[in-house]
């Protein structure tokens, strides 16, 4: 259900003005849905732990936003804009929703068997790819600006990747320690599936979208190859947690 809702967002995205009071309610809808769908797979092999780790993510990324957007550090220089509400401290709170989502999703695709820290850099490579799309999107519609750094991906700071790396290894492992010993084994299989997925989901709808609606066949491209390779990861360990290695 959560995953239809999104789509449906993600499709209808396009066919409203940028910048408009649509789009935001439309940024809402998939960010939240993107969150509930992270959170219901992950409660249904975690149960409790799964709000607790969503719990740990939305704080912890809260702070790091502020941090972020008041000292430069670990992103680059930004500002957000009055665009996205609520705000408290001048970050939008759907912000941190995204970061949890997001974390919630790829540890659904990346738990089981295997090294520990080979699934904590998965997951982190996974949640950054996806920002590779999410910026220069967000910046477009207006949500947040950046000011002009000389090394740059369209306009986004080098950087900023470096950070949200940092930042999503941190995310990672708070996921990890608190939902280290699955509540109910039985379910891993198909959350993993549902978890792989909504990320293949959101890869080829960005991918679509830069093609098609926001002109950036470059962001489109790369996009599509950081994100791809992320999946085909996840597809891989899925197919050999299937049957039975490490």
């Amino acid at each position: 259900m959560s995953l239809g809702v999104m789509v449906v967002a993600m499709i209808a995205t396009p066919l409203f003005d940028q910048g408009g009071e649509q789009r935001r309610a439309l940024a809402n809808v998939v960010v939240l849905s993107l969150f509930a769908v992270g959170l219901l797979t992950t409660w249904a092999v975690h149960q409790v732990r799964a709000i607790v780790a969503a719990g740990a993510v939305v704080v912890t990324t809260y702070f790091v936003e502020v941090l972020g957007s008041t000292t430069g550090f670990p992103f680059g220089t930004y500002d957000y804009t009055s665009a996205l509400t609520p705000q408290v401290a001048g970050v939008p709170l759907l912000v941190s929703f995204a970061w949890a989502g997001i974390t919630l999703l790829v540890h659904g695709m990346f738990a089981g068997g295997g090294a520990r820290w080979v699934q904590l850099s998965m997951m982190a490579a996974s949640i950054t790819a996806w920002d590779v799309f999410l910026d220069p999107q967000m910046v477009g519609e207006g949500y947040w600006q950046w000011q002009p750094a000389s090394l740059a991906f369209r306009g986004i700071p080098l950087v900023n990747y470096a950070g949200w790396f940092a930042t999503a290894l941190i995310n990672s492992a708070l996921v990890m320690v608190i939902c280290r010993a699955p509540h109910a084994v039985g379910s891993h299989g198909a959350t993993q599936q549902l978890s792989i997925a909504t990320y293949a989901t959101l890869t080829v709808l960005s991918t679509i979208g830069f093609v098609f609606f926001f002109d950036d066949v470059v962001v489109a491209a790369v996009g599509a190859v950081a994100m791809g390779t992320c999946l085909w990861w996840g597809l891989r360990r899925s197919r050999r947690s299937s049957i039975g290695l490490t």
